[in-house]
């Protein structure tokens, strides 16, 4: 599964709650590190590109709160 790493930590409730809307798994491990997972993803890669989708809506909704994504 990929990790999403956020900037700030205090984001974190808000972006796991953001996920959880479109119907993403997601485990906090660390502080500021989540690992997320898309339930019926047809592939890995399906998987990674959707989660990058979603990195990407969030980050371009959220200014300097940036998050990243790591393969597993």
């Amino acid at each position: 599964m990929p990790s999403l790493t956020l900037a700030r930590a205090e984001d974190l409730e808000e972006f796991v709650r953001f996920l959880r809307r479109v119907h993403v798994h997601v485990t906090r491990t660390s502080g500021n590190v989540v690992v997320a997972a898309i339930p019926g993803a047809p592939s890995p890669l399906h998987e990674q590109r959707e989660l990058a989708g979603y990195v990407a809506t969030w980050n371009a909704l959220h200014p300097g709160r940036t998050v990243t994504v790591e393969d597993a």
